[in-house]
């Protein structure tokens, strides 16, 4: 009895150390990544927006820093490159949510009254998406935006981990969620639902699968050069943000909803019924 008891508690201690070790792994990738705190003057959005202008802000995971070229800056630089009139990128850390309250309020105060009437609130043309814990970050914050009145054009979650993360609140016109079920522990949200779905067109839960596939099979050389520790014990959750497919698939949802208006001359967003791998 003695015997099964001190091996039930040590397979126990065991695995909560592994997650506490994946978690460690996940949150502090380099510490020197995250030497540098983010700033507010580290955006680069002209304040306030004008009208029409479109804010597409990515959420980064872990204790990334907000401008390491992983998957939630590369989409954000990808839409600086295109050089839209009145279309802006931003990256935050998800612990530094206070940034992105702060950018956006000062985005849409067109008249610099220090607060938001109902038409500057209405006016936001918003596009979120995050990765990881930035994932979860931004449905919270979606949400919190629909409380105070705020649209969000577009929500892409990329293998979304945290509390708070399936459901898609009704200020939200569409959204996308992409995930991995097969790392031992962090496991990305795997059903997104929309709260009302007559107002929140969900484009589609698409599962990527790892187990058994390396650099290679990712499409890009750039996984190779993450430390070994962190390639073994993150693996698949690791892998989906390199992956070329997931990459593109968060790409394309992200320039489709941009206002045609701010990309050719048209008058309306357009937004796919449904984003395909």
């Amino acid at each position: 009895m003695f015997a099964k008891r001190a091996v039930r508690t040590f397979s126990a201690a065991a695995v909560m150390g592994a997650q506490v070790l994946v978690c460690l792994l996940t949150l502090g990738s380099h510490a020197a990544a995250s030497s540098k705190y983010q700033e507010f003057s580290d955006f680069t959005t002209p304040l306030p927006l004008k009208k029409g202008d479109v804010l597409v802000l990515g959420i980064v995971g872990g204790w990334e820093r907000w401008d390491r070229e992983r998957i939630v800056r590369t989409i954000a630089l990808d839409v600086r490159g295109k050089h839209y009139e009145g279309v802006y990128a931003e990256t935050v850390e998800n612990h530094r949510m206070e940034l992105a309250r702060e950018l956006l309020h000062k985005a849409l105060d067109t008249n610099r009254d220090g607060t938001l009437d109902a038409n500057e609130k209405a006016s936001a043309r918003l596009i979120l998406y995050g990765q990881s814990l930035g994932g979860s970050a931004a449905v919270r914050y979606a949400r919190e935006l629909g409380e105070q009145g705020i649209p969000v054009l577009l929500l892409v979650c990329i293998d979304s981990y945290g509390l708070g993360a399936s459901l898609v609140p009704p200020n939200v016109s569409a959204a996308l969620n992409i995930y991995q079920r097969d790392h031992l522990f962090i496991k990305g949200e795997a059903d997104f639902a929309a709260e009302d779905p007559s107002r929140t067109r969900i484009l589609g839960n698409h599962r990527f699968y790892y187990r058994g596939k390396g650099v290679d099979d990712l499409g890009v050389q750039d996984y190779a050069e993450e430390p070994w520790i962190r390639r073994v014990f993150i693996g698949s959750h690791l892998k989906i943000e390199y992956d070329t497919r997931v990459r593109k698939m968060v790409r394309d949802a992200v320039f489709n909803a941009i206002p045609t208006d701010r990309r050719t001359g048209g008058a309306a967003a357009s937004i796919p019924a449904s984003v395909s791998p």
